[in-house]
């Protein structure tokens, strides 16, 4: 609440002309940095966990002998990363939390965590992040599971080539923010569930779909877009408000389900169950 309610007044001081005034209302900063990596020493598994309140998050495939390689930039004065590395047998702990106190990270300029992964390890992941430009490329990497959670921020995650492991869940939640996700088709997930709340999102399931698990989709107040490939075939199965704004063009309606004109002919088929809010829902088969 008291993170939220210094944003809301120092973008109101901006406004006034008074940003001369912000800095010495929430505190001067001072820029800060530190370096962690870790070998990978026979590990299989990583759990990674991160948690950034406030500030930049990059995600990208880093050294193979390398099971991760972190470089965080924070306010020294008003913030302290927390980081946990713990390692038993072929498994590890990550854990990275930052939390973007006291106003540091105005402008998102003071936070910013670069975090590298061995594409030589199973990766069970979890991403939180609030206010910021988050870019998670989890391309050419071992996805056993994965989470993210956008809240108020900028999220982009890339899946640009065949997952290398077996995948179980991959649970994505926006909030009040921007998220984009491509290459959906290429985890080989075994459950999809994305859940939109005030934001508006894109889905893009292009991908190799090795694998076809199931897929949810829930979506709030916000707006969604569903770029799917044409050489799937597509069954939504809806559970709508009666406000809901659903766009479906090229699909025929049967009951509660819409297909995809091209449902009888394609030897890969995916089932959506949507459920949706007042908020707007577009499918694009191309």
């Amino acid at each position: 609440m008291y993170k939220n309610l210094m944003l809301a007044f120092g973008a109101v001081l901006s406004l006034t002309g008074c940003v001369s005034e912000v800095s010495e209302f929430i505190g001067e900063s001072e820029p800060a940095h530190i370096s962690q990596a870790e070998n990978l020493e026979g590990t299989e598994n990583l759990k990674v966990q991160v948690n950034l309140g406030l500030g930049s998050l990059e995600v990208t495939r880093g050294d193979a002998e390398k099971l991760f390689d972190l470089d965080i930039d924070y306010d020294g004065k008003n913030d302290k990363p927390k980081i946990r590395f713990t390692r038993d047998g072929s498994s590890a702990l990550l854990r990275i939390e930052l939390e973007g106190k006291k106003g540091s990270g105005w402008l998102q300029e003071d936070n910013r965590i670069i975090l590298e992964l061995s594409p030589e390890v199973e990766l069970a992941a979890c991403f939180v992040t609030g206010v910021g430009e988050n870019q998670v490329d989890l391309t050419g990497l071992k996805v056993g599971s994965l989470e993210v959670v956008n809240g108020v921020g900028h999220a982009e995650i890339h899946m640009d080539e065949v997952n290398r492991a077996k995948c179980g869940p991959v649970k994505v939640t926006n909030g009040i923010g921007h998220l984009e996700m491509t290459g959906i088709g290429n985890y080989g997930f075994s459950d999809f569930a994305f859940t939109g709340g005030i934001g508006d999102s894109t889905l893009d399931y292009s991908g190799t779909w090795d694998v076809i698990g199931d897929i949810e989709i829930k979506v709030g107040l916000g707006s969604l877009e569903v770029d799917i490939p044409e050489e799937l075939g597509v069954r939504i199965r809806t559970s709508k408000s009666f406000l809901s704004n659903i766009q479906m063009p090229g699909f025929s309606q049967v009951g509660n389900e819409y297909l995809s004109g091209n449902i009888d002919e394609t030897e890969k088929k995916i089932v959506i169950s949507l459920n949706t809010g007042i908020g707007g829902v577009s499918f694009v088969h191309r």
